[in-house]
């Protein structure tokens, strides 16, 4: 195919997905066509070789852009809340930035489930070790929406975070948070 053709035929299929985009489609109870913004506050479970599990509080904002009925590009920023102790070892949250691709799908008319993954980093300082540290890596994650209201959602989600070693130790990180859903 020459160039001509494949502008053609880009131009045809952006002019096919128009409507959809147009239109808004409900997959349990979540406008998918619609952008949306979101919170949430949870607990970010630190577990490292040797240690008890250490759980600060952390919160974050959500930005999502939908692709299709099914996939939406979703960005987060956010940082600790508070700190948690165990035995005088000490963590707590710094800075939280992820870029996830979200696939859901509706069990329910008002419920939905997903799945996120993509790339996330994560600052975390301890008092211990080699304190302070920030980790990029692979992120994935389990969650669920229930729409309360016609333009509000309630949101529970698992996330795994990237980990580490810390002075020969290996660490890992998981998010358990709820939240809320906003379209605009």
């Amino acid at each position: 195919m020459n160039a001509r053709g494949l502008t053609v035929a880009i131009l045809a299929m952006g002019a096919m997905t128009g409507p959809a985009f147009g239109q808004v489609r409900w997959s349990g109870g979540i406008p998918e066509t619609t952008p949306y913004v979101g919170a949430n506050a949870g607990l970010l479970r630190y577990d490292e070789s040797g240690l008890n599990t250490i759980s600060p509080s952390v919160i974050f904002a959500r930005l999502g852009l939908p692709l299709s009925p099914y996939f939406a590009l979703e960005g987060r920023l956010g940082t600790g809340l508070t700190s948690d102790e165990s035995r005088g070892f000490s963590v707590s949250s710094g800075l939280y930035a992820a870029g996830y691709l979200k696939g859901s799908v509706a069990i329910a008319p008002t419920v939905s489930v997903y799945a996120v993954a993509g790339i996330a980093s994560l600052s975390l300082h301890r008092n211990f070790g080699n304190g302070d540290t920030t980790d990029t890596g692979f992120s994935a994650g389990l969650g669920g929406d229930v729409r309360l209201a016609s333009n509000l959602w309630l949101n529970l989600e698992w996330t795994h975070l990237p980990g580490g070693t810390d002075a020969g130790y290996s660490y890992g990180s998981n998010l358990f948070t709820a939240g809320v859903t906003i379209p605009f």
